[in-house]
């Protein structure tokens, strides 16, 4: 009765991955610094990508990953029924200038790209303005002759002792101990002086966690956190929340001018 064996294999397994999470929840915490600097080491481990600038990324048995630019790579390869295949990859949406011809991948919506090309366009800066979702980086935006820097986090670092302190305390554990693996030593530095002794500890506890992957949806399908591999999700509900509290801050700041004035 194969559909019996594929009952207690289910079980099996289940039963295997709950022992597997049991022995990780009993292993000792090594503390904050320990814990954060190993989650520092997988996640640099782990992008492969991010170790070369062109080039070789990897080379297995039957492919090889090829990196030719930002965002951009080639996987080359045999499959196993004995065709060949060479298919490009692209992470993201790019440009760069050489010789003085931009090139580069763009990922926009089909919707999008026909409401575009409606009418006719003399600047590839004006074309792209119609794309509302398309993430171009710095570096992208000057070939463009866009050289305004676009929001980065390190804006908050300006902010008054309230506002930082309103910022930790919003942030949900899981997403705090993936930003102090992903950001730098100002973020870390942030939390160190803003974060009450009561957070420290649930972050330390949840750096724990993370290492023992324990809080991901491997282990656990109904959580809402965010695993180690799921950083820039992570990163993104930080922005957010940043912008969320930017226009409050600014929205206090107005009412105090105003205030003053009609003092």
């Amino acid at each position: 009765m194969k559909w019996l064996q594929k009952i207690f294999s289910f079980f099996k397994r289940k039963e295997q991955k709950n022992q597997n999470i049991i022995l990780k929840k009993n292993k000792k915490p090594l503390g904050f610094n320990k814990e954060l600097e190993e989650l520092k080491k997988k996640l640099f481990d782990f992008f492969l990508t991010k170790k070369i600038s062109f080039g070789k990324v990897v080379e297995r048995t039957h492919y090889v990953l090829i990196k030719n630019g930002e965002e951009l790579y080639k996987l080359e390869g045999k499959d196993k029924s004995g065709f060949t295949y060479s298919v490009v990859i692209s992470t993201g949406s790019f440009l760069t200038n050489k010789n003085n011809t931009v090139t580069g991948v763009l990922q926009v919506s089909e919707v999008e790209l026909n409401r575009a090309i409606q009418r006719e366009f003399s600047s590839l800066q004006n074309f792209l303005s119609e794309f509302s979702e398309l993430n171009l980086s710095e570096s992208s935006l000057e070939v463009l002759g866009i050289k305004e820097p676009k929001f980065h986090w390190k804006e908050v670092l300006s902010w008054n002792t309230f506002w930082k302190e309103q910022l930790i305390r919003c942030l949900r554990p899981n997403t705090l101990a993936l930003l102090l693996v992903n950001l730098d030593e100002d973020f870390t530095k942030m939390f160190s002086e803003y974060a009450t002794p009561k957070q420290k500890k649930i972050i330390s506890d949840e750096l724990f966690y993370l290492n023992q992957g324990v809080s991901n949806k491997e282990s656990n399908p109904n959580t809402k956190n965010f695993g180690l591999q799921d950083s820039n999700k992570a990163i993104q509900e930080f922005m957010e929340l940043i912008k969320k509290l930017k226009t409050k801050r600014g929205e206090a700041i107005s009412e105090r001018k105003n205030q003053s004035i009609k003092n």
